[in-house]
């Protein structure tokens, strides 16, 4: 069950997880991809709920709330944040703490229940998982540059503002794109044909509202509402998301450390 939530959530997140759009709407679009490809760094702060309903287990309501810091090349993180999950007819969610550093090709997470630091591998969290899930923005704005007219477009304030109001029929090219992509691989076997998945899935509505920087033409915010429904091994599950996600101090990020007290005190997960 919980790698079904976990295929589900990061299929999600991975179709949906950064889109893009396109003075004028395609001319904004062209600069925010030269932005996009000098992006080295950001501070990224999200926020996500989502309502899983299975026949089986009943409504699950997830929720996260995280921030941290990447660099994309090599690649380095560190996020923070909680996460909650509500199963069935429970009235208290469960909740947890969660801390992550992954620097030099090492991982090192936060174990909440006993506040203990594990140095992981690959079997704990798989690292190319960790990877696939950092947002590539350049990568994104090239596969939905198909889509710029689909959005309305605006200048306010400080920032131009795309808008989409669709259900998901025409993106479904985009989403078996996205998943060949960056879905790990060991992950999508396990679940079958992929193509027959993304035939079962049916996008009833979808909101996406993206903010671009008027003088750097960085990304700065992108918002998503979403409901959908799909069939995995043979069980029709109906996803409600709203996830609200922020970009700051981008390029300003020149080195990730792990602190010297979770080197010190971390123990190999073989020994945990």
């Amino acid at each position: 069950m919980l790698r079904k939530l976990f295929f589900i959530s990061t299929l999600v997140m991975l179709t949906f997880g950064l889109v893009a759009c396109g003075e004028n709407a395609e001319d904004v679009y062209t600069k925010a991809m030269e932005a996009a490809d000098k992006m080295e760094s950001a501070e990224v702060s999200m926020k996500l709920n989502q309502e899983i309903a299975m026949a089986e287990e009943g409504k699950i309501v997830i929720a996260s709330d995280m921030e941290g810091s990447m660099i994309i090349d090599p690649i380095a993180m560190h996020q923070k944040g909680t996460m909650s999950m509500t199963m069935g007819g429970e009235e208290m969610p469960m909740e947890m703490d969660t801390e992550i550093y992954f620097v030099d090709n090492e991982m090192y997470i936060f174990e909440s229940m006993t506040e203990q630091w594990i140095k992981a591998d690959s079997s704990l969290l798989p690292i190319d998982t960790l990877t696939s899930n950092q947002p590539d923005v350049s990568e994104q704005l090239k596969m939905m540059e198909e889509y710029v007219e689909d959005f309305e477009f605006e200048e306010k304030d400080n920032e131009f503002v795309y808008k989409l109001t669709a259900d998901g029929e025409g993106f479904k090219k985009l989403t078996e794109e996205m998943l060949d992509e960056y879905l790990p691989k060991e992950l999508t076997a396990e679940m079958g044909d992929l193509t027959q998945l993304l035939e079962e899935m049916e996008i009833k509505t979808l909101y996406i509202e993206m903010y671009i920087d008027n003088k750097t033409y960085d990304l700065k915010k992108y918002n998503l509402d979403m409901d959908m429904s799909m069939k995995v091994e043979g069980e029709t599950i109906s996803i409600v998301q709203n996830m609200k996600s922020e970009y700051t101090n981008i390029n300003a990020i020149d080195k990730i450390e792990v602190p010297q007290e979770v080197l010190d005190s971390a123990v190999d997960e073989t020994g945990f």
